[in-house]
């Protein structure tokens, strides 16, 4: 394996330090103030669950115009309030793993996607972040999205690993040939993921400590699945 690509929210750090729910109420509250969208859950969620990112959910599915930059800025504000300094053990898996090509693939603003590695002291470990700037019009788990991303960064998709918890997005990856790495966390249980859909992907982990990804994903370090 020569590339690999990390998802941010809930893979990279976990779900449940309450910035999840911080940017949810983040959002609904844009949707309300700006966009006057009343009981603006219940408009977002089926837009999040055809479209897989708010922002889109909202400009294509639901027609609403606003201003992206301010978007971002609103929903993911106060990262410092809730994301904090990783773990040892998923410094040293970073440290370790002996691909250099690593990346940030996410569905998230890149501005806002670098203050969080910044935060969690880990943006060094990475060569980039290609996020919702970057994908445009599409975004993960849409094929044009990881197949734009593979591009630019000039992966063989049989040499790339993607670290993910949504197993839709796997989905996409292993049908383009990549390697898959899934981080258990809610997006499962939100999904409805069982363990009939986890034995499609080649490694299921807690988390992305180096001790588990050398339990659970030894192949990481000598290169055959």
């Amino acid at each position: 394996m020569e590339t690999l690509l990390f998802d941010l929210d809930g893979t990279l750090y976990p779900l449940d330090n309450g910035y999840h729910i911080h940017v949810r109420q983040n959002m609904w509250r844009f949707m309300s103030d700006k966009l006057g969208i009343e009981e603006p859950e219940k408009v977002w969620r089926p837009l999040f669950q055809k479209y897989n990112q708010s922002a889109k959910g909202l400009r294509v599915g639901g027609g609403y115009e606003f201003d992206l930059e301010d978007f971002w800025t609103s929903v993911r504000a106060g990262a410092a309030d809730f994301i904090k300094e990783a773990p040892p053990g998923v410094k040293s898996a970073l440290e370790k793993l002996p691909q250099k090509d690593k990346y940030v693939f996410t569905n998230c603003n890149e501005v806002e996607a670098e203050e969080a590695l910044a935060l969690l002291g880990i943006r060094h470990h990475f060569k980039g972040v290609i996020g919702a700037k970057a994908m445009g019009e599409t975004c993960k788990p849409d094929k044009a999205a990881f197949e734009g991303v593979l591009q630019s960064v000039g992966a063989d998709p049989a040499k790339t690993v993607m670290f993910e918890d949504s197993f839709k997005n796997l989905v996409t990856a292993t049908s383009l040939g990549m390697a898959t790495v899934f981080v258990q966390s809610d997006t499962a249980r939100e999904e409805g993921v069982g363990s009939v859909e986890l034995d499609t992907v080649d490694a299921v982990v807690c988390d992305l400590s180096e001790e588990e990804l050398r339990a659970k994903a030894p192949w990481l370090w000598v290169g055959d699945r």
